[in-house]
């Protein structure tokens, strides 16, 4: 009988201890995480299905799961702005210059004319002085002050290969000179029909007005048939938004345009497209989260579509400002006669978080959402990650989920999808405790009979 009781006392720690821990059947949606290459984290950006499975705005019962079933830890981070780098070319005046081997940039013989704008209209060598002196490099009119160089493209001349070790001075007044790169290496190699060019100089971010090139070796200064410099700009973008589907919405008794959701989703604008045709209408927006509570008034604008010379106007998104939002009114003023016999589609936007997960366990690794009951799970990225942003920081391989049929919103919608497992288990837990009750009642009447005379 002890076995039994000590079997019995095994058994219910085994059944609370798992009742408590978290499965992937607690939740009601589940989508495929893919991880681009081994890395001891990894990232990706959730899409909008997460945020229409989540039962939260703050995604408290988002959690990712190993093959073994085992949850794993997790960070949640704001999506960074996107820098995007633009290039811009422009032809250059060039001018040859010439002087003996021995001469340094300083010291070449050349008369140097400008119109009163500054521009370089010709360079010459002194009367009497460079005849017969060797080329030795180009002076460069760049044309202004106010643009900031990168890079100096230059392209030598037809039948000219090999190696050309090259410096760059730059000058605002052609008299004081400035190094700019004291050993850049030009290159033009040929081989078996193939052909290498190397013939950008990178110049970091100057000013220069004049740009002074000298080959280092003299006698290879090659002839050159056509210069440009290379300026870039860096320009910083919001994270691109992810949308809700686009589906027609209904019309509720009034007249008005009803969007519902199956869970609220902090919306940050409101995308209203129309039918074809020229229309055009002020528009109140309203919200709410309960379909028993009175809409409260948000915000409002004027939406428009406008055809005529080949295409469309359209007008904005409308600014929504962060707000949790399930159920959305648009109420069109009937003074405008209306947005038409269609409906428009309603879509509401976001901006997404970024998933940092560790890799821990084997994969295929699970998203998972849909758990009413969860509780906040997300750790701190410093946490999760030691040294994060910092150089020398643990890699983060790139992932992307995969939501297939079951993650749905309408799946996601039925909370009775989420508590099913959570119910069963503790079905199983009420049943192993009536179990072990009766068996300790069946013990305590033995040894009753046993003490009895």
């Amino acid at each position: 009988m002890s076995r039994i009781a000590t079997l019995l006392v095994a058994l219910l720690c085994y059944s609370v201890s798992h009742a408590a821990e978290e499965q992937v059947a607690d939740f009601a949606t589940r989508a495929s995480i893919r991880v681009a290459q081994a890395a001891p984290y990894a990232r990706l950006t959730l899409p909008i299905d997460a945020y229409l499975a989540a039962r939260s705005p703050d995604l408290r019962d988002l959690r990712v799961f190993n093959a073994n079933g085992e949850a794993v830890p997790f960070a949640l981070i704001a999506t960074p702005p996107q820098t995007r780098a633009s290039e811009q070319q422009r032809a250059l005046r060039w001018f040859p210059l010439h002087g003996e081997a021995n001469t340094t940039g300083g010291d070449l013989q050349v008369d140097v004319r400008r119109d009163t704008a500054g521009t370089v209209v010709s360079v010459r060598e002194q009367a009497g002085k460079a005849a017969g002196k060797p080329l030795r490099g180009y002076l460069i009119d760049t044309g202004s002050k106010d643009a900031t160089l990168a890079a100096l493209d230059i392209t030598l001349g037809e039948g000219v290969s090999g190696f050309h070790r090259v410096s760059v001075e730059g000058s605002d007044d052609l008299a004081q000179w400035q190094s700019l790169q004291a050993d850049a290496v030009l290159a033009v190699l040929d081989f078996n029909g193939e052909q290498i060019r190397r013939e950008r100089i990178e110049l970091g971010q100057t000013n220069a007005r004049y740009l002074r090139v000298l080959w280092r070796e003299p006698a290879e200064a090659a002839p050159i048939t056509a210069a440009k410099f290379i300026t870039r700009e860096a320009h910083t973008e919001p994270p691109a938004m992810v949308w809700t589907p686009a589906s027609a919405v209904l019309r509720d008794a009034k007249g008005d345009y009803v969007l519902n959701l199956p869970t609220p989703i902090r919306a940050e604008q409101l995308r209203v497209t129309l039918p074809p045709g020229n229309l055009l209408a002020p528009v109140e927006v309203a919200t709410r989260n309960d379909e028993r509570a009175p809409w409260q008034r948000l915000t409002s604008g004027v939406v428009y579509r406008l055809s005529g010379e080949g295409s469309d106007r359209t007008s904005p998104d409308i600014a929504l400002g962060n707000i949790a939002i399930q159920h959305l009114r648009l109420h069109a003023d009937p003074r405008s006669g209306g947005l038409g016999n269609t409906a428009p589609t309603l879509q509401l936007g976001l901006t997404p978080q970024q998933l940092v997960f560790l890799t821990r366990g084997p994969a295929p690794y699970t998203l998972a959402l849909g758990n009413p009951k969860a509780a906040p799970a997300a750790l701190a990225i410093g946490t999760l990650v030691p040294g994060y942003g910092q150089p020398g920081a643990p890699r983060i391989a790139d992932a992307e989920a995969a939501f297939g049929p079951q993650a749905s919103a309408a799946d996601s919608s039925s909370p009775r999808a989420a508590e099913s497992p959570v119910q069963m288990r503790k079905w199983v837990l009420w049943a192993v405790l009536v179990v072990g009750v009766a068996v300790m009642g069946g013990m305590a009447w033995s040894l009753v009979k046993q003490t009895r005379p």
